[in-house]
């Protein structure tokens, strides 16, 4: 045994080891001898015997992997529990019933992580988009609330086309109610440049979105440019969040 590389790696690298001896002896029984020597079909006892002994191998680690989960979930960290019942419900073909309890603890991980750090505010609905809310992450779901009203003041001159929407943050948004609440989010490269927004999502009184790029997060209410609308809305944001700056 080589001392310098467990002295450099410890033992965690021993996993590792054993299992690429396992696949470089295991790739030699076809790789090396398959031009030289038949392999012989199994027979029934021994098909018998691997089915065993991978059906043991799978309860033991679907086992074992839960009790980690549950571990982790102990100490707080939700997402970690979550991923590791994700690859349980991935590789395990048992009853329908253990298929059941497992998306439902995902389902429950899920909305505990979703109600995690949550942080109430008001916002100004004469302000437009001001400043940004929050920083979100791409591919992670964030929980936006609302309640509250507020006074919707608007006296302009309009044609027959109604109010335009060409440009997301100064007009009305397509596709999304009048004077409800809608969000924004500002894509955010790794060197703090911000890119082009995508279209304006209706929030309304609540609604859970999953961020296409890591960002920054606006609300605002859908009005036109020039409306005189006053009043706060109570919000709350949960999930995958974090401060803007």
């Amino acid at each position: 045994m080589n001392l310098s590389f467990v002295r450099r790696f410890g033992l965690l690298a021993f996993p590792a080891i054993v299992v690429a001896v396992f696949l470089t002896q295991s790739s030699g029984v076809l790789v090396g001898q398959g031009s030289k020597k038949k392999v012989t079909p199994p027979s029934p006892i021994q098909l018998r015997q691997l089915e065993l002994a991978r059906k043991k191998t799978l309860e033991e680690f679907v086992t074992n992997t839960v009790k980690l989960s549950v571990e982790y979930e102990r100490v707080g960290l939700l997402e970690e529990s979550k991923k590791l019942l994700q690859t349980v419900q991935k590789i395990e073909a048992g009853a329908p019933g253990l298929k059941k309890q497992l998306q439902d603890k995902l389902d429950s991980l899920e909305n505990s992580i979703m109600s995690e750090n949550p942080f109430q505010f008001e916002l100004d609905t004469s302000k437009g988009w001001g400043d940004p809310i929050a920083r979100v992450q791409k591919g992670k779901p964030i929980r936006i609330q609302s309640a509250g009203n507020y006074r919707f003041q608007l006296q302009t001159v309009v044609g027959p086309k109604g109010f335009p929407t060409e440009d997301p943050i100064k007009e009305m948004a397509k596709g999304v109610r009048c004077g409800a609440l809608m969000a924004l989010i500002v894509p955010v490269d790794d060197k703090g440049k911000p890119g082009k927004p995508s279209g304006q999502i209706e929030i309304g009184e609540g609604r859970e979105i999953t961020p296409k790029d890591n960002g920054l997060l606006f609300l605002s209410i859908n009005a036109p440019l020039g409306h005189k609308c006053t009043g706060d809305i109570d919000i709350q944001l949960s999930g995958y969040v974090r401060p803007p700056q």
